[in-house]
Order: structure tokens, then sequence, then C-alpha cells
């Protein structure tokens, strides 16, 4: 596997989480710091689980023909990348929502 892909997708995360804080606090002036970090935070780690159980769907309900010996396998690699993409989504995008709101002071 090709870390490029994981420094870029938590990158991503924290340029995510602070953009979505920031968003968060002048939406909403009136909710905690903590709050607001943990509504930034798991915004993505949110749509990471909707696409991972879409695509968990989309295996299990496909026409696999003679061979359908690999569902299994697909399903619990798709749930296991899903999951570690998520974990790191949540992580990175509280990384950025805390940087963020050192940076507005809130």
């Amino acid at each position: 596997m090709n870390f490029t892909f994981v420094l870029i997708g938590f990158a991503l995360a924290v340029f995510m989480g602070a953009g979505i804080a920031s968003l968060v606090a002048m939406l909403r002036p009136r909710w905690s710091a903590l709050r607001r970090q943990l509504t930034a935070a798991s915004v993505l780690p949110a749509i990471t689980v909707v696409a991972t159980g879409l695509g968990v769907l989309f295996v299990s309900t496909a026409d696999h023909g003679q061979g359908e010996t690999m569902e299994d396998l697909a399903i619990a690699a798709l749930v296991t990348f899903g999951g570690g993409a998520a974990l790191l989504a949540f992580i990175g995008g509280l990384i950025g929502a805390t940087l963020a709101g050192r940076r507005r002071g809130a």
C-alpha cells in the first residue's frame, strides 16, 4: 500500500476539519468550543461510513455469477478500509478543528 494516500487523506481531513470548524463557529456562535470541534471532526467520518455502507450494500447485492466465494472477503476488506479511513478522518478532523479553534481564540 502506498502511504502517500494515507498522508494526503490525513492532510485533507485536517483542512476539512479546520474549514468546517470555522463554518460552525460562524453559524452557531453560542455552541461551546468542544461541541464545535466534535461536530466539525465528525462530518467527514460520517460521509466515509455512509460510503462504506453503500459499498458493502453494492457488493452484497451484486450478481456474482459462479464465483460467490470472494464476497465475504470483499465485504471484510471494505469494512476494514472504510473503518480505518473513518478513524483517520476523525483524528485529522479533530486536529484541524482544534487548530482552527486556537487560531480563532475560542
